[in-house]
């Protein structure tokens, strides 16, 4: 089974592999399953034919005991039989949830829908495994022996039973076709909906303010609408279908019975296989029309397996690679290359540069420069269309990343704090990897106190045990937000910092600390690299790079690119418009004193 898992590189067929001496015994237990189901039908053909005409007491009572101790027999096993479904349903989420979840939060080749309706798919997938739907597919393939045992009967009954279950398997493959597409668009569209309700619920404070509430409720009431329609529509169909199932069942369930009192009048087969006939040709159909009742949710696991599939085709991101060294820092980009999703307009276009380790470099630019772009390839956060950016010589793609993301600090333009204390925020979560106790308390409030967070944390409700709610904001202001991120990003000492405009909701105060954050940085040995829109900063840089329209324009030392802005005299304006011999990209780089980004 271990080496199952390991040859196939996709955790769901690995997982239902793993469940298929699961799927085995349930199985064979149907098989015991629907022989016992013939009990009921062989006591009353006894009753009848031997009992009755005999007036056999004795025979009854010892009929009686063997029918109560098969029902006995056929509850216990269709008890183990839902209980062995269950347990492959445990087994699947055991052995394929770990590496799905992995795949939402790592994949890079999956856009955001195809992220969040992942869980949701394999949930569905997981939840058919023990509902009804299951269990009539594996009573199925014995409805052709209760047509066998029909046939037995009489001839004619074995015929009727034929007829009667193609002309319903007939019905449940229309019912399919009918609804397929529809069901499968309308899932498509429910997810849209609801993603778009999401975001509407994150962004209720801009919308109230800009009076935008009715507008978006209109929205969602009209897309909700579509959705009840589509969805009435699907139901009607269904409807339909099962409607006239549920009649041709109990028609022909009484056509049996008619048929075999005409047989029994003419003296073909005994009085007590009258009942026989109706009561097997039921059990015959049964699984037809339990499956058209569950085809709803047979053709929604049916897609979300299809999806599924697809997407554990993405690149697996539990391959742990070989382990390297600790990092140094050293920082390459090569032929770096990101358009925007969908689309072929370039974000970031042929970066190639080389950062040594211990360097802080100021990245600079106008907006839409590609700063946050560059940042987020940098930490791997986004892998670039073209190019490669190494570590230490090694490619991202050859570090373990769990293990590399330990020595690095990012800090996003928009932090983004999860809904948990703030210490766990600051910890990256590293208590449910490891025991918490102490020494993780100390990493954290000596992080928090790098980045100047120290004492407004201590000024929250709670410290640092403060629960922040699910909001963009996490209920804190954004100078607040900004700090507890770069906390988290001081996390552990990492030697590697990427620090996106962390400067950009400060006071002077702040902005006075996030510059001793850096010299203590400096004297750590980190690599940094910092983007930014103020003058502050850049008196902690080694160099400055220039991007503009996704490109770099300048990258040199700090000295040569940035040169201090004159004292004014009296009358004279501190804003110059950059040093002489960088032309029009110095409107791009502010002074290191006094002027403005």
């Amino acid at each position: 089974m271990a080496a199952d898992q390991f040859s196939e590189p996709n955790p769901l067929r690995a997982a239902l592999r793993a469940c298929k001496r699961h799927f085995v015994y349930a199985g064979i237990f149907s098989g015991l399953i629907n022989i016992l189901y013939l009990v009921p039908s062989v006591f009353m053909l006894q009753v009848y034919d031997r009992v009755v005409p005999t007036r056999g007491v004795e025979t009854l009572l010892v009929l009686t005991l063997i029918l109560v101790v098969s029902l006995v027999v056929f509850a216990l096993l269709d008890a183990v039989r839902m209980r062995l479904l269950l347990r492959a349903s445990v087994r699947l989420e055991r052995m394929a949830a770990s590496n799905i979840i992995h795949r939402i939060l790592g994949a890079s080749g999956a856009n955001p829908m195809e992220r969040a309706q992942a869980m949701r798919d394999f949930d569905t997938l997981r939840g058919t495994l023990t509902g009804p739907a299951i269990v009539a597919l594996f009573d199925a393939p014995w409805a052709p022996i209760y047509i066998l045992i029909s046939w037995l009967l009489h001839p004619l009954i074995g015929v009727l039973a034929l007829v009667s279950s193609l002309l319903l398997i007939g019905l449940a493959v229309w019912s399919d076709y009918a609804t397929r597409k529809q069901l499968a668009e309308t899932a498509h569209r429910s997810a849209v909906s609801y993603r778009g309700q999401d975001y509407s619920i994150q962004a209720s404070e801009v919308a109230r303010s800009l009076g935008m509430r009715g507008a978006l409720v209109t929205r969602h009431l009209v897309e909700r609408a579509d959705l009840v329609r589509r969805q009435g529509e699907i139901a009607s169909t269904s409807g339909t279908f099962l409607a006239v199932t549920k009649f041709l069942r109990m028609l022909l369930q009484s056509l049996a019975l008619a048929l075999g009192a005409y047989l029994a009048i003419n003296q073909e087969i005994s009085a007590g296989a009258i009942f026989a006939a109706s009561l097997i040709l039921g059990r015959a159909l049964q699984p037809v029309e339990q499956i058209l009742n569950a085809m709803k949710n047979v053709m929604s696991a049916q897609n979300a397996y299809k999806g599924l599939d697809n997407f554990c085709k993405l690149p697996d991101v539990t391959v742990i690679p070989t382990t390297l060294p600790t990092p140094v820092g050293r920082l390459e980009a090569s032929g770096v290359t990101v358009r925007a999703p969908g689309s072929d307009r370039v974000l970031l276009h042929d970066i190639n540069f080389t950062i040594e380790p211990g360097e802080i470099v100021a990245l600079v630019g106008p907006s839409g420069a590609g700063k946050s772009t560059l940042l987020r390839v940098l930490a791997g956060a986004i892998e670039p269309d073209e190019g490669e950016v190494r570590v230490d010589g090694a490619r991202l793609a050859d570090w373990n990343r769990e293990e590399l993301g330990r020595h690095v600090g990012y800090m996003p333009q928009t932090p983004t704090l999860f809904p948990t204390s703030v210490h766990a925020n600051i910890a990256r979560f590293r208590g449910f990897e490891q025991a918490g106790g102490p020494e993780l308390d100390r990493l954290v409030v000596e992080a928090a106190q790098l980045a100047g967070a120290h004492e407004l944390i201590l000024r929250f409700a709670n410290g640092y045990e403060t629960q922040l709610v699910v909001r963009e904001s996490g209920g804190l202001s954004a100078g607040q937000r900004q700090v507890v991120a770069l906390a988290r990003a001081l996390f552990g000492s990492p030697t590697i910092l990427f620090l996106d405009e962390p400067n950009a909701h400060l006071d002077i105060a702040g902005e006075s600390r996030l510059m001793a954050t850096l010299g203590e940085l400096r004297k750590r040995g980190a690599t940094v690299i910092v983007s930014t829109h103020r003058t502050g900063l850049l008196q902690a840089a080694d160099k400055v790079m220039l991007l503009r329209d996704g490109t770099i324009q300048l990258f040199d030392e700090r000295q040569k690119v940035v040169r201090p802005a004159p004292v004014p005299t009296a009358g004279e304006d501190r804003l110059t418009n950059g040093p002489p011999n960088l032309g029009n990209r110095g409107n791009d780089i502010p002074k290191s004193e006094g002027a403005s980004a």
